[in-house]
């Protein structure tokens, strides 16, 4: 693409990610969460991007290999346990506060919008969850499934408005207890797995004035109410029967009705959290019936149907149009890979729950970090955001991010020392164990050389 001169400012990228990231507000909040009590050698500014863009190509985000990319971007040598040492709950709280914070920029900050076929809804909303496995040794704190050490990371991210929230959990929590529903769904599309089928929570999100799309799990049995779709080859007796009852004389590619199920009874509500209401079922009331909208749509390679539970109207979309929409669940699976492939989540070493979380944790930002420049790049050529695609840019990111982080720590005035390399090099190339026995020590001796004294 051909970039007119004068029109782009060549600090582009720097001045967005010190915008996101000031090292005012780095500094000020890591002294607020008590990470930094007083300044010594690890300078907040400098350790959150090396953190969040220090990462080689093919490296995994180990400490030994974050502790290198600090030493390279700061020029201070630093002993290994005292970096590991600030790997522990004051980094977590400080990671917490970045990443709440990204999501904050990044959501006012959206490249995308609607086209007109949603333009009546806020956000179009993927919920899902992914399974990170952990050291042995993390069991205990992190239980997965068949006693294996596993951790769980929630996800619900926006399409449009870049709206984004992560939580950890251990691996064995199952996804609907993941799943808080409150008043920030309101006027969304959230689009679900089928680990999070459940008819109370697709309640609560109506309750809310939120909307929902779902696969139907292959046991519910909901008898139809009414056809809000006629059409050739459409049964016209299926009112009142369950969907499994009617299934082998369905013959048109398009099933669009009305179904009844049972749920538990009222609702109130128990506790807050943080900015989202927990609703939880009243004990010992009885099953209510309620109604949604059930789309069945033919597979014409399998011949048999997709099913979507959901409560948007005929009205808003058609039935072809919600099983297509479901689709764009894909788009968080790309997230995960991102997660996962590049950023190297699923391969964290470390036996620690500090270390674990921490690291988990930074990979969040980098996220964020990569997805607000993407928006930016979609904003300076609008003419080909579609062209954008989140895997390609993710890679392509993934690729240049030690050179971001130089060329942002650089933008604020953190630069590289002329001695960057000989002090570099005196520090990782020399072995620590001083009186090691080494297999040329009987053969060879360093030559007399003038030059500088090293202390």
């Amino acid at each position: 693409m051909a970039l007119i001169p004068g029109k782009i400012n060549p600090h582009e990228i720097e001045k967005v990610l010190n915008k996101m990231f000031s090292p005012e507000w780095l500094r000020e909040t890591a002294a607020k969460v008590g990470y930094v009590q007083r300044n010594r050698k690890i300078d907040p500014v400098t350790f959150f991007w090396v953190l969040v863009l220090g990462f080689g190509i093919g490296l995994q985000r180990t400490i030994a290999s974050l502790r290198r990319a600090y030493e390279t971007a700061s020029a201070e040598t630093l002993v290994p346990s005292s970096f590991y040492d600030r790997f522990n709950k004051g980094l977590i709280a400080f990671l917490k506060e970045c990443l709440a914070h990204g999501i904050a920029d990044l959501a006012s900050h959206a490249s995308l919008t609607f086209s007109d076929k949603l333009r009546v809804f806020k956000d179009l909303m993927v919920a899902d969850g992914t399974i990170i496995r952990l050291h042995d040794k993390l069991a205990e704190q992190f239980p997965g499934a068949r006693g294996k050490a596993k951790l769980k990371i929630h996800t619900v991210i926006g399409i449009t408005g870049n709206t984004k929230s992560i939580a950890i959990y251990a691996g064995k929590t199952a996804e609907i207890k993941t799943m808080r529903v409150g008043s920030w769904v309101k006027d969304n599309i959230l689009l679900f797995a089928l680990g999070y089928f459940k008819y109370e929570l697709f309640s609560r999100i109506r309750r809310n004035k939120g909307y929902f799309v779902s696969r139907l799990k292959k046991s519910a049995n909901p008898t139809i109410v009414s056809v809000l779709r006629d059409y050739r080859g459409n049964p016209v007796d299926i009112a009142g029967k369950k969907l499994k009852e009617i299934l082998p004389r369905l013959k048109g590619e398009v099933i669009d009705v009305e179904v009844e199920v049972s749920i538990k009874g009222k609702v109130k509500k128990t506790e807050k959290d943080g900015a989202f209401e927990i609703y939880r079922p009243t004990c010992g009331t009885p099953k209510v019936k309620e109604t949604f909208r059930l789309v069945g749509v033919l597979d014409e390679e399998s011949k048999t149907y997709h099913f979507y539970l959901t409560n948007i109207t005929p009205e808003q979309l058609s039935a072809e149009d919600v099983a297509l929409l479901y689709r764009a669940r894909w788009s968080i699976e790309l997230v995960f890979k991102e997660l996962k492939r590049l950023y190297q989540l699923d391969v964290i070493s470390s036996g620690a729950p500090a270390v674990v979380e921490s690291l988990v944790l930074v990979a969040m930002p980098t996220l964020v970090v990569s997805h607000r420049l993407l928006n930016h790049m979609r904003l300076l050529a609008p003419e080909k955001s579609a062209r954008f695609t989140p895997l390609r840019w993710a890679e392509s990111f993934y690729s240049i991010a030690p050179v971001i982080m130089t060329r942002v720590l650089k933008f604020i005035g953190i630069d590289e020392d002329p001695l960057l390399l000989i002090i570099y090099f005196m520090a990782e190339g020399v072995d620590p164990n001083v009186n090691r026995e080494r297999l040329l020590s009987p053969w060879v001796k360093a030559v007399n050389s003038p030059g500088i004294r090293w202390k």
